[in-house]
């Protein structure tokens, strides 16, 4: 075997100095390595060694071990034996995602070869690359779920000249961190082998908290800092989460276009927002729009059964989701029902009543406030009656309490009818 000989060939570094700088994976250098005797030469590379980083898949510096070292422009590592070695930029480098295609990551492994026996091949070595794919990019807003959703795909790259029984040592193990933005704890993703096959995705789902949310990328063979970028979004926020069933009550919702991590985005024009109710609350007035120069408007939603209601909006591309609870007006019912049977209670004290009567006169107050309250909440759903008739408790008692009375009052000037005619 000629170990003596090795030859690196076709391979990409990236430039420390410029991914440091924030330059993009389309500005990696392309990079040629040979070996002089046991001496691994890289030509091309054009960082300093103290801007590089060699080390073990443990992260222990090999610096004392692989002994770099610059000669005539040229960075150099001695390879007393076949070892595979990681390479990274000290410093970690930041890459804005904005599109789907796939980003190969600062840093590697090289992996040195045996050349064959017969010397049909020459001793060489290649670097193993992390790969990521982050989709969609710019990730949509999900109002199902109230976040953002993006999937992430970790690979490894290898030359597409290097036989398929080359292994890494070890899996690569990449952990993911978060820094301008909430998300949920993504388990460590551990990468065996190269190859499409061989990829993992995870789900990211995340709120930002920033203009520049990040996604902070650390694994065995890089380390870089990755701003992710969302689209703008319609925040419906109804002024509370709860109103009474049956029409008795109307929330105010605002409805305000915002960038991904919050902030007001204005209009260039007047943008109409179309705004659909589910079933169980129904739209007041007409639908609004979003006034240019601004980023907000208000619309009003009635009740009308019991069942939870959701708020759609959508303008310009743009949507957004909202949920109010329905209540049963227990409160103005019960106010109702008190208020109806003092009513009837009260009749047995006007002069001529017969006080004997004051338990049935309590019943059938009740039996009134009832019904007034029935046809109170009627009215306001359908005949556009004021709320307060029975939407809150002072009211409802009110209406009880005067139902009550005139309601014993007919039932008992019905009830002598029959007498007086018989007379």
């Amino acid at each position: 075997m000629r170990a003596s000989t090795l030859l690196l060939s076709g391979l990409s570094l990236f430039c420390a100095v410029g991914t440091a700088r924030g330059a993009s994976p389309a500005e990696s250098v392309a990079v040629e390595s040979h070996a002089t005797g046991r001496q691994l030469k890289i030509e091309g590379l054009n960082a300093p060694l103290t801007e590089l980083k060699l080390s073990d898949f443990d992260g222990r510096d090999l610096s004392g071990v692989l002994r770099p070292r610059t000669e005539n422009g040229e960075v150099q590592v001695a390879l007393a034996r076949p070892m595979q070695f990681v390479v990274k930029p000290r410093e970690i480098g930041r890459i804005a995602l904005r599109g789907q295609e796939k980003v190969i990551l600062p840093g590697g492994v090289v992996v040195p070869l045996i050349a064959q026996p017969d010397g049909s091949t020459d001793a060489k070595s290649a670097w193993f690359r992390l790969t990521l794919i982050a989709s969609p990019m710019p990730a949509p807003w999900s109002p199902d779920s109230a976040d953002y959703v993006t999937r992430l795909t970790f690979g490894l790259r290898r030359p597409p000249q290097l036989s398929e029984d080359v292994a890494l040592e070890r899996p690569v193990i990449v952990k993911l961190g978060f820094n301008g933005l909430t998300a949920a704890d993504v388990p460590a993703i551990a990468l065996e082998a190269a190859g499409l096959e061989h990829e993992k995705t995870v789900e990211l789902r995340f709120q930002p908290r920033t203009a520049a949310p990040t996604l902070l990328v650390r694994s065995t063979i890089s380390d870089v800092d990755l701003e992710l970028s969302a689209l703008a979004r319609l925040e419906v926020r109804p002024l509370q989460q709860s109103m009474l069933g049956f029409g008795l009550e109307t929330v105010p919702v605002v409805i305000e276009s915002v960038l991904a991590h919050g902030a007001p985005l204005a209009m260039d024009r007047a943008t109409p927002v179309l705004v659909q109710v589910s079933r169980g609350a129904r739209l007041e007035g007409e639908q609004v729009e979003l006034p240019a120069g601004g980023s907000s408007a208000t619309v009003r939603v009635r009740s009308t059964g019991l069942v939870p209601v959701t708020l759609t909006a959508s303008a310009a591309g743009l949507t957004g989701r909202a949920v109010i609870e329905q209540q049963f007006p227990a409160g103005p019912l019960i106010a109702a029902l008190l208020g109806g049977a003092l009513g009837g209670f009260a009749r047995r004290f006007l002069k001529g009543a017969r006080r004997s009567r004051g338990k049935r006169h309590l019943i059938e107050g009740l039996v009134v406030g009832l019904l007034a309250f029935v046809a109170g909440v009627l009215g306001v759903g359908y005949l556009e009656l004021p709320a307060a008739i029975v939407a809150t408790e002072a009211g409802a008692f009110l209406t009880g309490a005067l139902a009550g009375f005139a309601g014993v009052t007919v039932l008992e000037l019905l009830a002598k009818k029959p007498a007086n005619a018989d007379g």
